[in-house]
C-alpha cells in the first residue's frame, strides 16, 4: 500500500454531504501520485497525464463521438488550438498565435517567445522531451525563428547536424504534452546559475495556459485540479473541480460501486472490470496502442548471453497473461511496433510458447540454475498478475524470478537513473506498458532501440547497442524513399528479434475505462490519458 493513501472508507465519508449535489466534482481513482510535471521532463504515466490537462500545446488531437458516449481521437489529423492556424512550405511551418491567450495564474499573455522558449528548452534538456522533439524533426535552437509576435517559423530537420527534412516532419506528434507551453517570464523567474531552465520549480509548480491548474496537492494521498477562469479557448471544462485520489490498495470496484469514484483507468485487473460490467456500470475499451513490453539486461549476467535471452522468450506464457491478468481484454504482440504501424514485420511471431524449446536453448548455452530479479511496478495490480505468472512459467524449466515489485515514483526513477548510468542498483528483467504514439517505427525506435546518445537512446532501460540499427534509424527516420525507409525498418525488427534484448513486445492491451453512471465523454487516442475537458454528466 502507497504511504499516505485514503482508505475506502475516508474517502466515502469525505464525499457523504455531496453525494446528491450536480456541481460536486469529478472524482478519479490514480494510482500513484506524479513525479514530475514538467513538460519536457515527464517520468511516469501519472506525470504525463497530468501535464496533458495542465498545457496547452500549438494543435491538439480531432476526436469523433462514439454510439457509447466515448471520443476516439484521429492517429494523424490534429485541430488548431494556442496556434488558430499554419501555413507548410516543405520542411518549414509558419504558426500564426493567437492573440488572447493568457497565463494562469500570472496573466502574462502568450506571445511568439513562449514558443520558442518552450521548444528551445524541450531541445536543450537531456530528458525525454528531447526525444520527442526529435522524432518532430527538432533539433536545435536555430530551428525557430519569431517572425512577429504572435508568429513562429519551424524549419524541421533530418537530424542534429542535418539538412532541412524532405517534407514537415510529422506536424501530428506537435499534439503530444511534451510540446506544452510554458509561461517564459514565470520560468525564468525561477532560473538559478546551477539550473538555467528551472528544472526544480518545474517539476512541481506549473506555468501553462492549460484547462486546470493544481489548486491543492497532499503528497501520496490527493491532487486537486481546478479550472481555469474566463478561458476563452481550447475545449472547455465541464467540471470545476477534478480530484485525483491515490487510492493504493483500496477496493476500487467498490468505490465507483458506491458512488465515491467517477473514473477509474488504472488499478483494476481485468477481473474487476468484468464486475464491474456485469453490474451495469459503464466499461469502455479503446483500441489504443498501449502495449505490455519486457527488456533484459543484457549487460549484467546472465543476460549477457543471447541465447539465454531466447530462451525466455518461448517461457513467456503471453496469451494467459490476457485470459488471466487482462480478463481477455488484449491480443498478443508479435510486433515491436504498434499494430497499426505499417512498417510492422510481425517479427516476434517466431517466439511461441514453448517450454522444450526454452528448456532446450538453456541447455544450449550451458545454464544451470539461473536466477534473476523481475522488476516493475507494482502500482497497477495487473502487474503483480503478470509477473506471478511469468515467475511460475519460469519456474517450468528450473529458472527462479525474483519478484521486485516496487512503487511507480520509485521504480521510474531508478529506471531513469540506470539508463543516464547514475544508478547500477537494477538488472535482470524489467517490464511496463506503454504506448508509443505513433503509427510510426521513428518515436520508439529513438526512444528506446537505439544507443544511449545525444541523439536517442532516451529510455533503452536494457542497453542493449547495435551500431547497424542505429545507422539505419538515423538515415531514414525523415526519408521520403518510402521502400528503402520501409526496407530499412524491417531488418531493424529482424535483428531487435534476433537480440530478443530490448522492448520485446507481450500483449496489445488498448486501454479500458470504467466509470460512474453518472458521466460520459471518455476520450481514447494514441497516448493512454484521460482528458478531463471532454469528460461531463450524461443527460
Amino acid at each position: 500500500m502507497i504511504q499516505g493513501a485514503l482508505t475506502a472508507a475516508a474517502m466515502l465519508f469525505s464525499l457523504t454531504a455531496a453525494q446528491a449535489q450536480d456541481d460536486r466534482p469529478l472524482v478519479r481513482a490514480i494510482a500513484a501520485d506524479f513525479n514530475s510535471i514538467d513538460p519536457a521532463d515527464t517520468r511516469s504515466e501519472q506525470d504525463q497525464d497530468l501535464v496533458l490537462n495542465l498545457y496547452d500545446k500549438l494543435v491538439e488531437v480531432k476526436f469523433e463521438e462514439r454510439p457509447d458516449g466515448a471520443l476516439n481521437g484521429d492517429a494523424f489529423e490534429v485541430i488548431p488550438n494556442l496556434a488558430e492556424s499554419w501555413d507548410v512550405d516543405g520542411p518549414v511551418v509558419t504558426f500564426h498565435l493567437r492573440d488572447d491567450v493568457t497565463f494562469y495564474p500570472t496573466g502574462n499573455p502568450m506571445t511568439a517567445d513562449d514558443v520558442i522558449y518552450s521548444f528551445t528548452r524541450l531541445v536543450s534538456l537531456p530528458t525525454n522531451g528531447k526525444n520527442q522533439a526529435s522524432v518532430a524533426g527538432l533539433f536545435t535552437p536555430d530551428q525557430f525563428e519569431k517572425i512577429d509576435d504572435y508568429t513562429v517559423r519551424i524549419t524541421h530537420m533530418d537530424g542534429p547536424e542535418g539538412n532541412p527534412a524532405e517534407v514537415a516532419v510529422r506536424l501530428t506528434s506537435m499534439k503530444f504534452l511534451q510540446f506544452g507551453i510554458i509561461d517564459s517570464v514565470e520560468a525564468k523567474s525561477h532560473a538559478t546559475e546551477d539550473d538555467p531552465w528551472s528544472r526544480d520549480w518545474l517539476q512541481k509548480n506549473v506555468a501553462s495556459t492549460g484547462p486546470y491548474y493544481i489548486s491543492k496537492h497532499t503528497p501520496n494521498q490527493e491532487i486537486e485540479l481546478t479550472a481555469v477562469p474566463d478561458r476563452a479557448w481550447g475545449p472547455q471544462s465541464n467540471f470545476n473541480k477534478i480530484l485525483l485520489r491515490v487510492t493504493g490498495d483500496a477496493d476500487i470496484v467498490s468505490l465507483v460501486r458506491g458512488g465515491v469514484v467517477d473514473y477509474a483507468g488504472e488499478g483494476l485487473t481485468g477481473r474487476q472490470y468484468t464486475a464491474l460490467e456485469d453490474a451495469g456500470y459503464p466499461v469502455l475499451f479503446g483500441e489504443t496502442p498501449d502495449i505490455l513490453r519486457l527488456s533484459m539486461a543484457v549487460d549484467k549476467e546472465p543476460f549477457t548471453n543471447q541465447t539465454v535471452r531466447q530462451a525466455m522468450l518461448y517461457a513467456l506464457p503471453i496469451q494467459q497473461i490476457i485470459d488471466v491478468a487482462l480478463g481477455g481484454r488484449g491480443a498478443a504482440s508479435p510486433c515491436v511496433y504498434n499494430p497499426l504501424d505499417i512498417t510492422c514485420n510481425n517479427s516476434f511471431a517466431r517466439y511461441d510458447y514453448d517450454l522444450d524449446k526454452a528448456a532446450s536453448l538453456l541447455e544450449e548455452a550451458g545454464v544451470e540454475d539461473l536466477t534473476f530479479d523481475l522488476w516493475y511496478s507494482n502500482a497497477l495490480p495487473y502487474n503483480d498478475d503478470v509477473a506471478i505468472l511469468i515467475k511460475s512459467s519460469l519456474a517450468q524449466i528450473g529458472v527462479t524470478a525474483n519478484l521486485k515489485g516496487t512503487p511507480e515514483v520509485q521504480i521510474k526513477s531508478a529506471v531513469r537513473d540506470r539508463i543516464y548510468r547514475e544508478n547500477e542498483t537494477m538488472g535482470g528483467m524489467y517490464f511496463e506498458g506503454g504506448a508509443f504514439w505513433l503509427a510510426d517505427p521513428v518515436t520508439q525506435t529513438n526512444c528506446c532501440l537505439t544507443s544511449w546518445s545525444d541523439r536517442g537512446g532516451s529510455w533503452n532501460w536494457s542497453r542493449f547497442d547495435d551500431p547497424q540499427i542505429d545507422e539505419w534509424h538515423y538515415a531514414y527516420r525523415h526519408s521520403a524513399d518510402t521502400e528503402a525507409r520501409l526496407d530499412a525498418y524491417h531488418k531493424i525488427q529482424d535483428r531487435l528479434a534476433d537480440a530478443a534484448a530490448n522492448q520485446v513486445p507481450l500483449a496489445v492491451m488498448g486501454r479500458t475505462v470504467a466509470t460512474s453512471k453518472r458521466i460520459e465523454g471518455v476520450t481514447f487516442s494514441q497516448e493512454p490519458y484521460a482528458r478531463y475537458t471532454y469528460l461531463k454528466l450524461r443527460d
